[in-house]
């Protein structure tokens, strides 16, 4: 685009156009709220890989976009679907044990908890089909350009931009706010004083894609034993590592290095190969293509928004990649935001509203982390296990036994998922209906305000949440078209867009006990009972008041 081109002013601007920042303009123009994207890369690298799961919550997301099903074709898949943690000792061994891996990978598994199974899809392919959307949508994104200036206007309620061309050429973008979803060291969030804490670093793990020559990946995992691998881990005394797929010859490898304070050295190239041939189980000939390296730490920001500027994804929270779940999070976090940002910018929202992101999305971010940090922690001590001199003699069965028993949550992971709860958000209206412990390897499919709305298949084969609008959803259990009817009059004169879908109370399986239950845009539930004042419900789920003593006091 020319320097010509880029508005002076935008009701939303994003910075990051990385899977996160894409998702945020999907879903804000899936809202009618125009939008621009800086992104200061010129194009999308088919670099390193990285990022590539994408979970069961993640994929209801992309079902909504109409993009789940390109996404698929494009994944990495196994002959067998059910898809297990296969443990080795090395790539030329047999297998010495195979696993529970419950990730919602295989239709079977997922059928009852989402209308889509989990998939992996490397990030670059991920991003291109995404900003596809986003610019389908009319999202208007800029690449190569770069935001070298922010700064607040209260007078005149706007975030001003200062944004430089690929030439070179300076310009000025207004926004009513500001979305920073920029990664680890965010301009936006820096600019707006936001700290941020966490624990480590702990150690600094480098990943490598290599190339074996004469044992290419894709005959190295070939057999009955392999048909339903999903994920790969190596073990043994020499080396340890979860292993990638990233193409036909190649594989990926991870090395981790523990220590604090000082910088970590990396591996030598010579290292590195000595390390692979340990995972392979023969001194073939080894070359590096790619390498990449993380920090084992995790890091919270302290806000997720300062006045009119916003942070989301990495910008927000970033952790240890075992369990895949950071990408996921900013994801949600995107979901979350978009809506109440709408709602804002259309005038039926109120900005309490939007202070209702910090309070629902910062503790998933810390949960998530501390969950993902305790998985590194495990994977490094079930491989301190096999060294100790007491497990020595252990059978190659009972080693991958033990390796999978200390590290369930990494392969176990339905809670994270699917069952991230909003308790202590001011625009939900929590009742009576008690849900047990979250528990990360769980998942509790339930109707409860503050919890996603738990998915069901309709009778007309479809599923509940390709039936939800792009607002709220009243969702009646047999037929309460009286209350309905009222409810929907209410919220049409105060400007709050609710839909009405009915369904049968045999479909409702138990898991809505409520006879009216509100769906948020974001697919959480706001509010369930057998009735209410729709005006207070409606005031207090779009951040206008608190809930009166009356409907806090309602029983189902």
């Amino acid at each position: 685009m020319s320097d010509q081109e880029l508005p002076t002013s935008i009701p939303i601007l994003i910075i990051g156009a990385g899977p996160v920042g894409l998702s945020l303009a999907i879903e804000l123009r899936l809202h009618d709220v125009p939008v621009v994207m800086i992104e200061r890369t010129p194009t999308i690298e088919d670099d390193h890989p990285k990022g590539r799961a994408n979970d069961m919550r993640t994929l209801e997301h992309y079902r909504r976009w109409g993009v789940s099903d390109e996404l698929r074709a494009l994944a990495w898949t196994t002959e067998n679907p059910r898809q297990e943690l296969v443990i080795t000792e090395t790539l030329l061994g047999e297998p010495i044990g195979a696993f529970p891996l419950r990730l919602g990978r295989d239709p079977a598994e997922s059928e009852s908890l989402a209308a889509e199974p989990s998939l992996s899809v490397p990030q670059p392919v991920l991003m291109r089909v995404l900003e596809r959307k986003a610019r389908e949508l009319g999202a208007l994104i800029y690449r190569g350009w770069e935001v070298t200036k922010l700064a607040e206007e209260e007078r005149k309620d706007r975030v001003i931009a200062t944004v430089q061309s690929p030439g070179g050429t300076p310009h000025r973008i207004a926004s009513s706010y500001l979305v920073g979803c920029d990664g680890p060291n965010s301009l936006v969030r820096r600019t707006a004083g936001i700290a941020q804490g966490g624990t480590g670093p702990l150690g600094r793990t480098w990943t490598y894609v290599v190339r074996t020559q004469g044992y290419p990946i894709s005959e190295l995992i070939s057999g009955r034993k392999y048909a339903a691998l999903g994920m790969l881990l190596v073990v043994n005394p020499e080396a340890s590592s979860i292993i990638s797929i990233p193409g036909y010859d190649e594989w990926g490898v991870g090395i981790l290095k523990t220590g604090q304070g000082e910088a970590i050295a990396e591996p030598s190239d010579e290292e590195v190969k000595s390390y692979v041939q340990q995972l392979l189980g023969t001194p073939a000939t080894v070359e590096i293509l790619s390498r990449s390296s993380y920090a084992s730490m995790t890091r919270l920001s302290t806000q997720y928004r300062r006045g009119r500027l916003f942070i989301a994804g990495d910008a927000c929270h970033i952790c240890p990649p075992t369990g895949g779940h950071n990408m996921n999070t900013g994801i949600e976090d995107a979901v979350n935001l978009a809506w109440k940002l709408a709602a804002v910018i259309l005038g039926w929202g109120s900005d309490s509203l939007l202070d209702s992101y910090d309070t629902e999305r910062r503790p998933v971010g810390k949960r998530v982390s501390d969950i993902a940090m305790a998985n590194s922690l495990a994977m490094q001590e079930a491989d301190k296990f096999l060294h100790e001199d007491d497990n020595l003699s252990l059978s190659p069965s009972q080693k991958a036994q033990s390796v999978y028993d200390r590290s369930y949550t990494q392969w176990n992971s339905y809670g994270v998922v699917l069952d991230q709860r909003y308790d202590g958000s001011s625009v939900i209206l929590q009742d009576r209906w008690e849900a047990p412990a979250w528990d990360p390897s769980k998942y509790w499919a339930h109707a409860r305000p503050g919890h996603r709305a738990p998915h069901l298949w309709l009778s007309d084969g479809r599923a509940l949440h390709d039936r939800l609008g792009p607002g709220f959803t009243l969702l009646t259990i047999g037929g309460r078209q009286e209350e309905a009817a009222k409810f929907l009059s209410v919220a049409k004169s105060l400007g709050v867009p609710v839909i009405d879908l009915d369904i049968a109370p045999e479909i409702a399986q138990g898991k809505y006990p409520a006879k009216l239950t509100l769906i948020r845009p974001d697919q959480y539930i706001a509010w369930q009972g057998d009735k209410c004042d729709p005006e207070d419900v409606l005031h207090h789920v779009s951040g206008k008041k608190q809930a009166t003593k009356h409907l806090r006091d309602l029983k189902l």
